[in-house]
């Protein structure tokens, strides 16, 4: 789908279910890999060096939560291919503990470009919701491809150095560690279910 807006704004909502807590991040692509861990945009680094990615936070939204990430496509160096923008859970929960997860692009004026939602999640605690890459202009295709251990697992995945003590250290009781392989952003697979 051709992303025409010069500024998209991504979007995951899900309900609240007791303590579980969920968070968007955006990885910067060259290749399959970030240049640099700078590269990766989360909470904790809430946007990549040229000002291009933002993380904007989350707020309550009706009986739930979304997270977003902003992104302005003019201003993203020219080098960088592709942008991940995934959706994780804390440490010891999965993904479908948070109930029906929409995740939606839009727009600068807040018009929904394309929207979907993530089915079939069971024991994944890391998705990638969307990529947007370059394919003559911006382009964006639903993705929900699942991870087994957590942000942590799929950052490394995508070339990011991870500090072991990270609060997305995957699960110790999760007898599946070895993530999903990361989806080729270039023409990514589409599971049934993930239309847009």
């Amino acid at each position: 789908m051709p992303i025409l807006a010069s500024v998209a704004e991504i979007r995951c909502r899900w309900s609240s279910f007791g303590d579980v807590d969920a968070d968007l991040s955006a990885l910067l692509l060259r290749g399959r890999q970030v240049r640099t861990d700078d590269d990766f945009i989360f909470y904790n680094q809430a946007e990549s060096v040229d000002g291009s990615v933002k993380h904007l936070g989350k707020r309550h939204a009706g009986d739930g939560f979304e997270d977003r990430i902003a992104i302005n496509l003019a201003d993203v160096a020219t080098d960088i291919d592709g942008i991940a923008v995934v959706l994780s859970v804390d440490s010891g929960h999965r993904l479908v503990e948070l109930g029906a997860v929409t995740a939606t692009i839009l727009d600068a004026g807040g018009t929904s470009l394309a929207t979907f939602t993530m089915i079939d999640l069971t024991v994944e605690t890391a998705a990638v919701a969307f990529e947007i890459y370059r394919r003559g202009g911006w382009k964006a295709r639903a993705v929900g491809q699942g991870y087994h251990d957590g942000l942590a697992g799929l950052a490394r995945d995508f070339g990011v150095t991870v500090d072991d003590e990270s609060p997305s250290t995957p699960n110790p009781t999760d007898s599946s560690q070895t993530p999903t392989p990361a989806v080729d952003w270039i023409n990514p697979p589409v599971p049934a279910g993930y239309e847009i």
